[in-house]
């Protein structure tokens, strides 16, 4: 089983807007399609590097209140994942008015 670190986000207005951040962070792009109701970030500086963007909770409540989740993996272990783990929450912190936790 691949070892994830997930980044769970509250207060974007969809997986989109999350996506779209995440990409810019990374100078990578974004593709849809490829899991139903997720986006997937690629052309991330390391190629080693996995971040698929869903939804984490739907707890019926308003939409802009939902948890987006940041699922990031990657091939060559722990250390290189919470690195990047690391590296996008600082900056999505600095970028947006969002609650993010990690875990």
């Amino acid at each position: 089983m691949t070892e994830v670190d997930n980044i769970d986000v509250i207060g974007a207005q969809s997986v989109l807007e999350v996506a779209e951040v995440v990409a810019a962070v990374l100078g990578a792009r974004m593709e849809m399609g490829g899991e139903p109701g997720r986006i997937v970030v690629t052309g991330a500086p390391d190629p080693d590097l996995r971040i698929v963007i869903g939804l984490a909770i739907n707890d019926r409540g308003l939409p802009d209140r939902w948890t987006r989740r940041i699922t990031v993996t990657h091939d060559r272990g722990g250390d290189e994942r919470h690195h990047w783990a690391q590296h996008l929450l600082g900056a999505l912190t600095e970028r947006r008015d969002w609650t993010l936790t990690a875990s």
